[in-house]
């Protein structure tokens, strides 16, 4: 686990349904995780730090949220996904603060219940679920996992990351994919203008 900024940490964990490895982060002064996967065998007491907090970016993360013995705060649009499942929701919708300093901001283009968080962190960071990823720069996740029209979800997405850039923020954070700790409102702004040629 790094400390990626003063009141930020993150991790990688090997994914157990897929081939590569994931992305989770811990606030640990506020007690927040941020769509954790422990390592295999570990429990809570692993991160070192108590949480209180566990928030997911899309209800596809389930990963290691049910085993704090917390409700999960879960994008309301997808909470189907988790029905028949033991897992206790408390639901959440754009605009809203899902735990202390965390604000949700819909983005719903790859999936309706797809996240971004805008976190009160240092110079402020912005957290996402699937909309992009980052493995070495950011991008879009490949075609064949965004469904029947990928250019479209694409456009749609350029649409709706523009107005973040109106955010203070400089961290940008991925549950795929390296954090970038410092010039992320720069990256975003150059990758949004880039996908759009």
């Amino acid at each position: 686990m790094d400390e990626i900024l003063p009141g930020l940490l993150h991790w990688k964990t090997p994914h157990p349904d897929i081939p590569i490895a994931v992305d989770s982060y811990l606030l640990p002064d506020r007690g927040v995780a941020i769509d954790p996967l422990l390592p295999e065998g570990e429990g809570p007491e692993w991160l070192g730090h108590a949480v209180e907090h566990v928030v997911v970016t899309i209800c596809l993360h389930t990963r290691s949220a049910g085993t704090f013995g917390r409700p999960v705060r879960a994008p309301r649009p997808g909470l189907h996904r988790w029905e028949g499942r033991d897992l206790e929701a408390e639901p959440y919708d754009d605009g809203d603060e899902v735990a202390p300093g965390v604000r949700a901001i819909a983005l719903g283009t790859i999936a309706p219940d797809d996240f971004a968080l805008h976190i009160d962190v240092g110079p402020g960071a912005l957290a996402f679920g699937d909309a992009i990823i980052r493995y070495g720069e950011i991008g879009f996740v490949p075609d064949h996992l965004i469904g029947d029209d990928p250019e479209t979800v694409k456009r749609a997405t350029l649409d709706r990351l523009e107005p973040l850039l109106e955010l203070d923020f400089d961290a940008l954070l991925f549950a795929h994919g390296d954090p970038l700790p410092s010039g992320g409102k720069a990256a975003l702004r150059a990758f949004v203008e880039g996908a759009r040629g």
